[in-house]
């Protein structure tokens, strides 16, 4: 029996989120929380995908004919449609594993995730989800992926779990590690910068569907497209937190990370729970807090000094979110077990 087991980390947005959907630059970095993907190859060429008590099984043409439809929805740009087949859990891998099964062929799997993760908590769970099966899909098919091939290959199912839009940065940083630059015109791109950036997470545990957010923000920009104006600034920041980086400037690209935060806030995406874990990791010494992700909730991110993570950390939990001390610049998917 054929098993194979790969790994794929947490992802946090440290500038452009919202912005990189108007051909804006952002800014991302893996975590070292891992989410792991145990793929079995399967006899009877089927299909099963399990996650905790969750499972979904189908044959290869059923696969298929789905990715048709889905490729149909795509096409005709029928966004609320897309958002209703998002509602079924397995959606956006089962799409991804049938990019994977049509491009190169392959046996039948069973597939397993493991995370450290939590879902929907705007650390990039369906990225790594996603990037982790990709990798694991393409080992099975006999074929060796680039970074690059499973950053695609990921995005097609954030695409599914975005509600039909969605930018390349989440699955990009889960894909590839490290600091990421990214771009519409030109995708994920792996910065030369050996930093490994002490952050806190903090959980707001108020969830909100980024797919909502999204169209909330689209909405809000349409009623008065003079509004673009701040979406660019945000790819201002951007260009500065990138020079930031590379003069190991932490003080400068913290106060950036405030910046971003206030052009956040204008555009309508925090949450009062946002803002009050922010202003708790600032008062306990954090260099820069903002949030990450598309926000209505989710996680903000604090940028510590060198021994000051747990400080921070006490400050969020104290002010009512859930703390995670993490570290950013780790690696990308990889495979760690195959018997290919």
């Amino acid at each position: 029996m054929t098993t194979i087991i790969t790994s794929a980390p947490a992802k946090v947005i440290l500038f452009g989120e919202h912005g990189v959907n108007r051909q804006q630059p952002a800014l991302a970095t893996a975590v070292d929380l891992q989410l792991r993907c145990r793929v079995t190859v399967r006899a009877d060429g089927s299909y099963l995908l399990r996650a905790g008590r969750l499972h979904r099984h189908f044959g290869r043409a059923g696969l298929l004919a789905y990715k048709r439809e889905i490729d149909e929805l795509r096409q005709r740009q029928a966004l609320d449609e897309i958002r209703q087949q998002a509602r079924e859990y397995f959606a956006p891998t089962k799409y991804v594993l049938a990019h994977v099964v049509e491009q190169f062929g392959g046996p039948g799997l069973e597939v397993e995730w493991e995370s450290a993760l939590p879902s929907g908590g705007g650390l990039g769970s369906g990225a790594a989800a996603s990037a982790a099966l990709a990798l694991a899909a393409g080992v099975a098919a006999g074929v060796k992926l680039t970074a690059q091939q499973v950053a695609w290959l990921a995005w097609q199912g954030d695409v599914i779990a975005h509600g039909g839009v969605a930018s390349g940065l989440d699955s990009g940083a889960s894909a590839l590690g490290g600091l990421i630059r990214y771009t519409l015109a030109d995708g994920p791109h792996l910065l030369p910068v050996q930093l490994r950036l002490p952050l806190v997470v903090g959980n707001t545990g108020v969830r909100a569907k980024t797919a909502e957010v999204n169209t909330r923000v689209r909405t809000w920009l349409a009623e008065h497209p003079e509004r673009m104006h701040l979406f660019e600034e945000m790819g201002l920041l951007e260009a500065q937190a990138e020079g930031a980086l590379a003069g190991h400037d932490f003080a400068r690209f913290g106060h950036l990370m405030n910046l971003n935060q206030l052009l956040l806030e204008k555009i309508g995406v925090c949450h009062p729970i946002n803002e009050q874990l922010i202003e708790a990791a600032l008062r306990a010494g954090a260099l820069g807090a903002k949030i990450s992700g598309s926000g209505g909730g989710g996680i903000i991110i604090a940028l510590c000094a060198p021994g000051e993570q747990d400080a921070v950390a006490a400050a969020i939990e104290a002010a009512g979110g859930r703390s995670l001390v993490v570290t950013a610049g780790c690696p990308g998917a990889q495979v760690e077990q195959s018997d290919e």
